[in-house]
C-alpha cells in the first residue's frame, strides 16, 4: 500500500447523526490519496460502530477507539498514528469542499516556509444550508501576533500543517479541557503552528462549519472563558507574544464581564470587571467598547446570497464571497503588524546565524 499524501483526521463524539456526511465529503475529495482516521473519543451513541461500517466500505477508513478525553486529546492520538507527512483536521458534523485537500497541499508543497495552510468558511445549519458566509480570508505571512490578537481561522476544519511541526509544538493542548474549559485548542494550537513559519490562505470557502442550537462552539460563554485561558497560556509560555496575548485578554474579558452582567449574575460580572479595570486606561476602554461593537456587527452580517438557503455542497468554493473585516478589527490588526515584522526580522536572522 503505497503511502498516502495526507492523513485526515476526524474526532468524533457522540456524532451518529453528522458522522457520514462528514466523512462522505473526505471520500469524495478530488485527492484520492489519503487516510482517514476517525477517533472514537468514547462516544456513548453508536458513532463507533457507525465508523466501523463506514471502514468496511473504504479501505482508506480507520477507527480508533479512545477513553474520552475531548478534542484535543482525539486530535493528538489521530496525528500520532497518522501515516501522512501532512494532517488535515475536520471535526464530525463539519463538510468540505471536494478541493479543499488538493488545493491546500499544493501550497504546502510548493512553499515550504509555510507551516499552516486555511481557508474561508460558510456557517452551515443542521441540515447542512448555509446560513452566513464569513468575510474572506486573507491574513497571510509572518502572523503570530495578528493570529493571537483576532482569530483569523476561526475553525477547526479549515487548516492543513505538517505532522512534524505538529509534533514540534506539542499538539493540541488538552490542559483547556482538564481545566474545564474547551473550546479554543484550535486557536492555541494555530498560534504555536504560526511561530514555526509563515501562515498561508487559499481565499476559496472550502469549509461548511456547522453551527448548531447545542454546540459548544455556540455557547459564547464557554468560548470566551476558553479564549481567556488560552490567552493566560500565550502570556505565560510564548514571552514574544505577551503583550498582545494580554490586550487581547483584557478585551475578551471586558465582553464577559458585560456578558454576564447582561445575565443576572453579578458576582461573576463584578470579579471579571473589577480584575480588568486593574490597569485599565481610557485606551483599554476604547478597546473593549469597540470589540463589543464588533460582535454585535457580526452577529448581523448577512450576505444577499444567503438568504438564497441553498446547501453548502451547491455552492462553488469562490462563489458569493463576502469582503472586509469591521473597522476595529481592520485597526486592531494594523496596530499589530509591526510586531509580526519585527518577528519575522528576528527569525530570519537566526535563520542565517544557524545556517
Amino acid at each position: 500500500m503505497h503511502r498516502p499524501s495526507i492523513s485526515v483526521v476526524i474526532p468524533a463524539y457522540n456524532a451518529e447523526s453528522t458522522l457520514p456526511e462528514t466523512v462522505e465529503t473526505v471520500r469524495t475529495q478530488t485527492l484520492p490519496n489519503i487516510e482517514i482516521i476517525v477517533v472514537d473519543d468514547g462516544s456513548i451513541d453508536g458513532t463507533r460502530s457507525l465508523a466501523q461500517q463506514l471502514a468496511t466500505r473504504d479501505q482508506r477508513i480507520r477507527v480508533i477507539s479512545t477513553r474520552n478525553g475531548g478534542v484535543a486529546a482525539a486530535r493528538n492520538v489521530g496525528i500520532e498514528a497518522a501515516q501522512a507527512a501532512y494532517i488535515a483536521p475536520v471535526d464530525a458534523d463539519d463538510l468540505w469542499h471536494p478541493d479543499k485537500l488538493s488545493r491546500q497541499l499544493a501550497i504546502l508543497e510548493a512553499r515550504p516556509e509555510v507551516t499552516l495552510v486555511y481557508s474561508s468558511r460558510r456557517n452551515i445549519d443542521e441540515a447542512s444550508i448555509v446560513t452566513k458566509t464569513i468575510a474572506q480570508a486573507t491574513l497571510a505571512g509572518w502572523a503570530c501576533h495578528r493570529l493571537t490578537a483576532f482569530n483569523a481561522v476561526g475553525n477547526g476544519s479549515a487548516i492543513m500543517f505538517r505532522r512534524a511541526d505538529a509534533l514540534q509544538v506539542g499538539g493540541y493542548d488538552r490542559r483547556l479541557k482538564e481545566r474545564g474549559a474547551q473550546g479554543c485548542e484550535d486557536f492555541l494550537f494555530q498560534i504555536r503552528l504560526a511561530m514555526l513559519g509563515e501562515i498561508a490562505v487559499d481565499e476559496g470557502y472550502l469549509v461548511g462549519y456547522r453551527k448548531r442550537a447545542d454546540a459548544m462552539s455556540n455557547d459564547d460563554g464557554a468560548m470566551l472563558r476558553s479564549r481567556l485561558l488560552a490567552l493566560d497560556i500565550v502570556e505565560q509560555e510564548l514571552p514574544e507574544l505577551a503583550t498582545t496575548a494580554r490586550a487581547t485578554y483584557k478585551k475578551h474579558q471586558f465582553f464577559l464581564g458585560l456578558k454576564v452582567l447582561a445575565e443576572g449574575d453579578w458576582r461573576q460580572a463584578g470579579a471579571l470587571l473589577g480584575s480588568w479595570t486593574k490597569g485599565a486606561s481610557l485606551a483599554s476602554l476604547a478597546d473593549g467598547l469597540g470589540y463589543v461593537m464588533h460582535r454585535q456587527q457580526t452577529r448581523k452580517g448577512v450576505i444577499e446570497a444567503d438568504k438564497e438557503r441553498r446547501l453548502f455542497a451547491d455552492y462553488a468554493a469562490g462563489e458569493n464571497a463576502a469582503a472586509g473585516l469591521s473597522r476595529h478589527l481592520q485597526r486592531i490588526l494594523n496596530e499589530v503588524e509591526p510586531r509580526d515584522i519585527a518577528y519575522a526580522h528576528l527569525q530570519d536572522a537566526l535563520q542565517r546565524a544557524t545556517a
